[in-house]
């Protein structure tokens, strides 16, 4: 079921929004973002948002907490939110449901870009840096916290507010994770997949080609694509069809790992490398092309072939 958020209501004196939003088609209130929506159409508010005047936030992750703990955001106002862990351990920054109520533009770092539908979790890697560009949506209150077993424990907690007005134009739409364009049963294919037995696949992303570009993977194998720019300009690595196809583990690069539901794009920037764990489900042909302007044109195109199981 998908939502249309026209309206938000009254705000308290206190300044904290709250109020209700109406379906544009019925009187209905919209679910609750805890009952597994989405900002479906993220890319509406990536567009329309003036990134020259996006706001930069810090937030240092150390053993064993985020600060600042509590961070306060305004609906509407696109963000660089750099997360850079000062500590000797990894840490995650996850907030399950500030992730999907945001329009998400993309990760980055200094090796990559990764664009998913919406975040589930990312994790910074000792002395490195993950800065993730949005627009916040829904007002509310989230949580935050180090998923790591024994970091929340130890007090890595936080809470996410975001203030103000769900934005009018473009206005939200809500859809349910479950309805999602993706492999349902994702979490449950990697969790049960052997990755000890992966298989790995390297490819180079050059001017203007990929080596190989025919990939041929099997049905129900977790793989590591090893995705490797050798020439001098960044290059994508995107094959909407397949991601889509595919249970998705993990995109990871030096600084960190980045989980969604499927991988919309990945850029390689020059000399870098990023890897994808992921699970072919579906057998087919799947279209390969970066899609920076120009790179197809020259030559930058391929197929990935998903085979059945002997």
């Amino acid at each position: 079921m998908k939502w249309t958020i026209v309206v938000l209501a009254l705000m308290m004196s206190g300044g904290q929004a709250v109020g209700l939003a109406a379906n544009s088609l019925a009187s209905a209130t919209p679910p609750a973002m805890g009952e597994e929506e989405y900002v479906e159409n993220a890319a509406d508010f990536v567009e329309a948002a003036d990134w020259e005047a996006m706001v930069v936030v810090t937030v240092e992750l150390n053993e064993f907490s985020f600060t600042p703990g509590d961070l306060t955001f305004e609906a509407g106002q696109p963000y660089e939110l750099k997360l850079r862990n000062v500590g000797q351990e990894k840490h995650y920054f996850t907030a399950h449901e500030f992730y999907r109520s945001i329009a998400t533009r993309k990760a980055e770092s200094v090796q990559s870009e990764v664009k998913v539908p919406f975040f589930t979790a990312l994790e910074i890697y000792p002395g490195e840096e993950i800065e993730l560009y949005f627009v916040p949506i829904l007002p509310g209150s989230f949580e935050l916290f180090c998923e790591i077993e024994g970091h929340a424990d130890a007090g890595m907690l936080g809470t996410i507010t975001v203030t103000g007005e769900v934005p009018t134009s473009p206005a939200p739409v809500l859809a349910s994770v479950a309805d999602g364009d993706w492999v349902q049963d994702a979490s449950e294919r990697v969790a049960s997949a052997t990755w000890d037995e992966m298989k790995t696949v390297t490819i180079e992303l050059g001017e203007y080609f990929f080596e190989p570009d025919a990939i041929t993977l099997q049905v129900d194998q977790p793989y590591k694509l090893e995705l490797k720019t050798t020439g001098q300009l960044k290059h994508e690595f995107t094959a909407d069809a397949f991601y889509r196809s595919v249970a998705f583990r993990k995109a990871q690069d030096t600084s960190g790992e980045y989980k969604g539901p499927f991988p919309k794009e990945i850029e390689v920037f020059p000399g870098q490398q990023t890897d994808l764990y992921l699970i072919p489900t579906k057998a087919g042909e799947y279209e390969l092309v970066c899609e920076i302007e120009g790179h197809k044109e020259a030559g930058m195109f391929g197929t990935i072939t998903v085979v059945s199981g002997s």
